[in-house]
């Protein structure tokens, strides 16, 4: 049965198992992952948003330029 790491307390818990037995913590095994996933949604949303912002305030500007 491989061993992990828990991201909380650093002791050695099972893959499977479902929460830390020494704090508690929720699945340990996939804290990370969570994580990752969360840091990967809120960045796809920066540039998304930024990317708007360029489309509805740069691009008319240049198409103003290009027009004259």
């Amino acid at each position: 049965m491989p061993l992990v790491a828990c991201p909380v307390c650093e002791k050695q818990v099972s893959k499977r198992a479902l929460s830390c037995p020494g704090c508690g913590e929720p699945d340990p095994a996939r804290y990370h992952s969570r994580n990752t996933w969360l840091s990967r949604l809120f960045w796809l949303l920066v540039w998304i948003g930024i990317g708007a912002a360029v489309w509805y305030k740069v691009v008319p500007l240049v198409m103003d330029v290009f027009k004259q």
